[in-house]
């Protein structure tokens, strides 16, 4: 608050001095001209003819009075006034106090003794009142020079300020075209996901189609050519629907925990595509901090990585693995496959920006369809509020780590 004092203090000084400061040099000068006369008449000879000086000080102590009271009404006095220091304490002006500031009042009321006092012939109490005049304008020439150096330094302090304010402005409209960019490469990128998810809807379809097409379609003609062949036919038919109706049909974990659908999601894993899969989970996991919601997604997520090691990794083995340390659980899908340059980071993150995206098709691309299921895992651990992080090198294998906070 005495900043904003100290700097509006400042503005109004100078404001008002340009218009002014001469006045206050005129009143200096004017009574410097009657110190003068009134030393010239003490100096003069008796034997002289009388000298003109005391009616000649008797009008310029009148013009005197009057620049005084015009004084009194302008601005800069206004500002001397309001200004917080005094010349009679040494401490710096901060803390001076407006009450010891020598009223211009002081000067005016002495100048109209002096007026009097020349009306009357009474040189001597002239010469006395002119000494104490003489004080005055130099306590106030004294405040005068504190003056300039108190603008001097507020303004100084304004100058700092200044910078200040324009360096937070400056930081603040940086943050804030930071923000705009990533909020408008996550729309973009969101948006992009979006027509890259309906694509793959669209081939996951197309593969249901084919698989109905090739398998359950293909033996019901056979059962209608060879009848005699129609109940393992049937069995076989039958089996076929069902794991592709598991596939695609959630489980209900209202029934069963999360652990045994994982379990159960390898099980099956290896008996449709020939691959040693197998889950590792701890006995002791807590898991009632996630919801169906999210127990449901984790459950997506590891099957999602189960259908790239099938359709990608060329793989012998792979496993599951469940395992909690604190608050934090930790799942890890891992094969010995061909293995793939990872689209993501170490913190999760894509590796391409949307300004130097490759065109589609290629291996870092992160619309790449075969990475649509990469992308898909990690909208989900962004769901889950975990973190989702691939580790794979070519001919070394995959695994995928998810990483979820109980916190």
């Amino acid at each position: 608050m005495r900043f904003f004092l100290y700097v509006l203090s400042s503005v109004l000084f100078l404001s008002c001095a340009s218009h002014n400061n001469s006045a206050l040099q005129d009143l200096i000068s004017k009574w410097t001209r009657i110190d003068n006369l009134l030393f010239l008449e003490e100096k003069s000879f008796p034997s002289e003819s009388p000298f003109p000086s005391e009616s000649l000080i008797l009008l310029e102590s009148l013009d005197f009075i009057r620049m005084l009271q015009e004084f009194q009404k302008s601005d800069l006095y206004r500002i001397y006034r309001a200004i917080p220091f005094s010349p009679d304490d040494k401490r710096s002006f901060f803390i001076y106090s407006v009450k010891d500031f020598p009223e211009i009042e002081n000067v005016l009321k002495l100048a109209i003794i002096f007026r009097d006092s020349a009306v009357l012939g009474d040189m001597e109490k002239a010469r006395e009142i002119s000494g104490e005049i003489n004080k005055s304008l130099f306590n106030f020439l004294l405040i005068d020079g504190e003056a300039q150096r108190y603008i001097n330094t507020s303004y100084l302090l304004l100058l700092i300020a200044l910078v200040f304010f324009i360096t937070v402005i400056m930081l603040f409209i940086l943050f804030l075209h930071r923000s705009l960019i990533r909020s408008f490469k996550r729309e973009t990128e969101g948006t992009e996901f979006s027509h890259a998810y309906m694509l793959a809807q669209d081939e996951e379809r197309a593969r249901i189609s084919r698989e109905l097409h090739d398998t359950v379609i293909q033996d019901m003609r056979c059962v209608l050519l060879e009848p005699e062949k129609a109940a393992p036919k049937m069995t076989e038919l039958m089996k076929k629907t069902r794991d592709i109706c598991n596939s695609l049909i959630p489980p209900d974990f209202r029934f069963s925990e999360l652990p045994d659908a994982l379990r159960q999601l390898c099980h099956d894993f290896s008996e449709r595509n020939g691959i040693d899969c197998r889950a590792e989970i701890d006995t002791h996991i807590n898991l009632e901090f996630l919801s169906m919601e999210k127990r449901l997604q984790v459950f997506r997520i590891v099957q999602e990585a189960l259908t790239n090691i099938d359709k990608h990794a060329q793989a012998k083995e792979a496993i599951v693995t469940m395992r909690q340390s604190n608050d934090i659980i930790y799942i890890g899908i891992g094969d010995d496959g061909k293995g793939f340059p990872s689209p993501l980071d170490d913190n999760g993150q894509i590796k391409t920006s949307l300004e130097s995206q490759p065109s589609p098709g290629t291996a870092c691309s992160p619309l790449d369809k075969s990475h649509i299921g990469i992308i898909s895992m990690k909208e989900r651990a962004a769901i889950l509020g975990g973190r989702l992080k691939i580790k794979s090198e070519i001919g070394e294998g995959a695994l995928v780590c998810l990483e979820i906070s109980g916190k």
